[in-house]
């Protein structure tokens, strides 16, 4: 698995990366950003929005209704079986690194900020 506590499950972007997927499969069926929309049954504006980065972190819900409307569908696909008794150990000493270095961080804000030991 990936090194890290926020990298385990989400690789850090300005964006969801799931929203480049959407641009290359809708770029794909030549629609307008309108006629998806109308197809998806939202806002012309989220479709726009999506796909010029002004939105970063889209809901599930649009993700859903912009599948179905080039006729995919949007879900949950199993890549591969964790073996939990050999990732949760892993995972818990990553998770408590990574609040070890958020407070690192915080008091080292604290002292720029003279409020600090």
């Amino acid at each position: 698995m990936a090194k890290g506590w926020l990298t385990r499950s989400f690789r850090e972007l300005d964006h969801d990366p799931e929203i480049d997927k959407f641009k290359t499969v809708w770029q794909g069926e030549r629609l307008k950003e309108k006629d998806l929309a109308v197809l998806a049954g939202v806002h012309v504006a989220t479709v726009h929005k999506m796909f010029s980065g002004e939105t970063k972190r889209p809901r599930h819900t649009t993700y859903a209704a912009l599948a179905a409307a080039m006729g995919h569908e949007y879900t949950l696909s199993r890549v591969l079986k964790p073996v939990y008794k050999d990732e949760l150990p892993r995972a818990y000493e990553e998770f408590k690194a990574h609040k070890e270095m958020l407070k690192r961080k915080r008091d080292r804000e604290a002292r720029r900020n003279g409020k600090g030991k």
